[in-house]
């Protein structure tokens, strides 16, 4: 088992190869090797053994090893700040564009729900609000959708972080409650917004709420008759 002091040696030996965030190696209470880093942000680059120290003879065999485990160290942590920092990004558009969604779309139910108190001679009137609050939904959608798809991209370049999606979205200083986020391969290259996540979602309440207007239209027109 090696001592803390042959540790510490080690890494005396590996000075010039340590990572620029590196700040010191020690032991936990289990006798395992810790490695101690300035905090990353992920904004970084991506820590590579220099391909010096795998060159260097002089450089012994246990002490490169060292170097091995904490580079990987050091890539895990800044694997999983570049991925929070990729979401935080994002921060100023994701989240105006899905309150603008989530007030379009109370603008349409509302509308819809309005109609079931509607006097007749004002019908027309209140139907054509409801279309006119349909269309705002569903621009509303396509906007968040091209923002959802940058929202995925992340999840998916960053798909073997272990910090699980909740976490990295508060630590990006993000709030995801009732966001309608799809796989990356939801969002096409050159999309047809018809079939990407929310603005399908949207469509769907929108047929729903026109299918229920036909049916009224056609008893209300079956009993005038």
């Amino acid at each position: 088992m090696i001592s803390l002091y042959d540790v510490k040696k080690l890494a005396e030996q590996a000075a010039a190869y340590h990572h620029p965030q590196f700040r010191g190696v020690s032991k936990d209470e289990y006798n395992n090797v810790t490695f101690d880093f300035v905090l990353f942000t992920g904004t970084e680059r991506e820590p590579v053994l220099t391909r010096e120290a795998w060159s260097d003879d002089g450089l012994p065999a246990a002490a490169r090893s060292l170097l091995e485990e904490e580079y990987r160290e050091a890539h895990t942590l800044w694997y999983d700040a570049a991925y929070v920092h990729a979401l935080g990004v994002l921060r100023h558009t994701v989240t105006p564009a899905w309150g603008d969604y989530l007030q379009a779309r109370t603008r349409m139910d509302k509308a819809f729900a309005a109609l079931a108190t509607t006097a007749d001679t004002h019908w027309h009137a209140a139907v054509s609000r409801l279309v006119t609050a349909q269309d705002q939904a569903l621009e509303a959608a396509q906007v968040w959708d091209e923002q959802a798809a940058g929202v995925a991209a992340v999840h998916e370049r960053f798909r073997a972080s272990y910090i699980p999606r909740d976490e990295a979205y508060a630590r990006a200083g993000l709030d995801p409650t009732g966001w309608v986020i799809g796989y990356a391969s939801d969002y096409p290259d050159y999309p047809d917004y018809r079939g990407t996540p929310l603005v399908r979602q949207t469509t769907t309440a929108i047929k729903q709420q026109r299918e229920h207007l036909q049916t009224v239209a056609s008893l209300t027109v079956r009993s005038a008759v």
